[in-house]
């Protein structure tokens, strides 16, 4: 009997096992919660498009800005903030004696800002924006007018020395370059986008076949060269007169350009003339060497194979021919005498290349007429 009872119980306890289910099907169908009704109307993406300020149009003068035209417009629209002295009298007005900053900053950026305003970020000094008071020429005279004021008579005066002692060579008088890939310092669009750190940098390091400046000049000094290089793209001298506080300050004294005389190139001299290749005119190494200097320096105009660019405004020589081939054998120091001081068109190499490196090109070039 109790046997019998322990196999029903067991029975149901399976039976109850094998029916359970612990996840059931829903008895109907999945109810859908509701959604919370939309309370804001479609964006309209086409009068947000409409609605964003168009880029401000930047024109560049046509003739040089003039710092003492900007001057009186300065006066007359900016000192009641930024005072006088261009330091700044209202809380967050731009302080333009700020060496620092100014070096960071460029005068496309200071043209903008008068142009379309500056926002004061939530302070309510907001700069208002001047682009339709004054015309695009008066905005770049206000610019340079301003950029003065961490510019000063003193580092215009010593830049102006000091460019026309190491710089005019290659740049020549007027900052449009003697020399090819030398920077054009009168382009108005080029200098306007640059900022004095970017072009310090160059200086500093070497650019392209510009020679490193850091072991030439102090830093102060390159700093100078920089600020003078401006001068190349507006006229930096000021309608005050001595004596009255402007942006070249009270002590300064008064900058005014002087006239520097393009170097002329000079006539071949005896060390030149006496000079013979050092290197065998078969020297593979020394070809190969040639090959890498005569492609960084020389085909720009003479070409891969030495006889010519042909779209330049000159004729370059062709190295090819076999006259020329005849006088490089027979009269190398020369065309030492050409490759570094130049001859017509052609720049001076003596600042990129050592003699050594002179006489492994011309062995280069002696092999164009094989």
């Amino acid at each position: 009997m109790l046997k019998k009872m322990i196999l029903i119980v067991g029975l149901l306890l399976v039976l109850a096992a094998c029916s359970g289910n612990p996840n059931p099907l829903p008895t109907g169908a999945t109810p859908i919660p509701t959604l919370i009704p939309a309370t804001l109307p479609p964006r309209d993406f086409a009068a947000e498009t409409e609605a964003k300020p168009a880029p401000v149009e930047v024109s560049f003068p046509a003739a040089p800005p003039s710092a003492a035209n900007g001057q009186a417009l300065y006066e007359a629209n900016c000192a009641e903030c930024h005072g006088l002295d261009g330091k700044g009298l209202v809380p967050n007005a731009r302080d333009f004696s700020d060496v620092a900053y100014r070096r960071g900053e460029t005068p496309l950026n200071f043209y903008l800002n008068i142009t379309e305003g500056h926002s004061g970020a939530g302070t309510g000094d907001d700069m208002p924006a001047f682009g339709d008071v004054l015309t695009s020429d008066q905005r770049w005279d206000v610019v340079y007018y301003a950029w003065r004021f961490a510019a000063p008579d003193e580092s215009l005066i010593a830049g102006q020395a000091l460019y026309a002692e190491n710089c005019v060579e290659c740049h020549g008088v007027n900052g449009r370059s003697r020399i090819l890939g030398a920077a054009d310092f009168s382009d108005q669009r080029f200098m306007s986008d640059h900022p004095a750190s970017q072009l310090y940098v160059s200086i500093t390091q070497g650019r392209g076949n510009m020679p490193a400046w850091q072991a030439r000049l102090s830093q102060d000094e390159r700093w100078a060269v920089i600020d003078y290089l401006r001068t190349f793209t507006y006229d930096p001298v000021l309608a005050a007169p001595e004596g009255e506080a402007g942006a070249g300050g009270e002590e300064a004294a008064a900058f005014a350009p002087t006239e520097v005389e393009e170097p002329e190139k000079p006539e071949c001299a005896p060390e030149y003339l006496e000079q013979t290749n050092p290197f065998a005119w078969d020297d593979a190494d020394v070809i190969a060497a040639g090959g890498e200097l005569y492609s960084q320096f020389c085909t720009r105009c003479h070409g891969e194979d030495g006889t010519g660019v042909a779209d330049l405004a000159y004729v370059p020589a062709d190295l090819t021919n076999p006259g020329i081939q005849t006088l490089l054998h027979e009269q190398g120091g020369e065309y030492v005498c050409r490759v570094a001081e130049g001859l017509n068109e052609m720049p001076a190499f003596k600042r990129q290349m050592s003699p050594e490196e002179m006489w492994q090109v011309l062995t280069f070039v002696g092999t164009l007429g094989d």
